[in-house]
């Protein structure tokens, strides 16, 4: 058995509750404006409680951190970080691509993640040394000495006011969802993508399953971090971009500021 295993079945099952319930209000949610003028709904209020009361309850040790509510639970070493809704705006908007992510961090490291696609029906997770997974399959990031100009290259908003598009090769995508993203990097729908300004709650379960498909963190300036110097360091402070080893290289001889 591994060190997570209960941990890991625990979450699979309620981020799985937690998406059928976001699935039957996805279409009735209330947006509101949060003091950056980002969108907050019933929902992702409703789904935070709900995981963190459920953590509580199994886990009382264990810190409990989150998007919309302050810091609460045990003072133990290990810390749940939860995004009830990633992507609220996409939902807002009925896009289809937003996500359920729960991550667990142990000592300062991030060890298990659990990425639920409500919309794609389609659950990710992933603990440190168990291989990352799609539902029972499991996933690694397809790598390449260079990419090629159908490759879907992603980067986040916030990335595109730094990087110049232009220094890049590939289809450049913004899929308004860090943790879809993510996934879709470990996954192969994605080659790359690009990281600037999430919260630990954004990044924290699909860093363990990047890093579980293969995938490296780098910044533009091409400073590699580990999975738990990625995590550690959020909100992210510099253009971080999540590729398999090869591609990453390509990357980052390619990318450029914008003048």
């Amino acid at each position: 058995m591994d060190a997570w295993d209960e941990e890991l079945e625990f979450v699979k099952a309620l981020a799985t509750e937690s998406a059928e319930i976001a699935l039957k209000r996805a279409c009735s949610v209330k947006p509101e404006e949060k003091a950056n003028r980002s969108y907050v709904t019933d929902l992702d209020r409703d789904l935070e409680l709900l995981i963190r009361g459920r953590l509580a309850e199994r886990y009382p040790e264990d810190r409990l951190t989150g998007e919309e509510y302050a810091a609460s639970g045990g003072d133990g070493k290990r810390r749940w970080s939860i995004d009830p809704i990633d992507g609220t705006g996409n939902l807002v908007h009925q896009l289809p691509l937003w996500a359920i992510s729960i991550g667990l961090i142990d000592a300062g490291e991030p060890v298990l993640g659990v990425i639920a696609l409500p919309p794609l029906k389609e659950l990710y997770w992933a603990t440190k040394g168990g291989g990352a997974w799609r539902g029972n399959d499991r996933i690694h990031a397809p790598d390449d000495d260079r990419l090629h100009n159908q490759d879907n290259v992603c980067l986040g908003t916030n990335a595109l006011r730094v990087v110049d598009p232009r220094s890049l090769t590939g289809r450049l995508r913004d899929l308004g969802s860090a943790c879809t993203e993510m996934v879709f990097v470990a996954s192969g729908r994605l080659a790359s993508t690009a990281t600037l300004g999430e919260q630990v709650h954004d990044i924290a379960a699909g860093t363990v399953i990047c890093s579980e498909a293969g995938c490296t963190f780098a910044t533009l300036d091409g400073r590699y971090l580990s999975p738990t110097e990625f995590v550690g360091e959020a909100p992210v402070g510099s253009v971080t971009f999540v590729a398999p080893p090869r591609r990453m290289k390509s990357i980052l001889n390619q990318a450029r500021r914008l003048p």
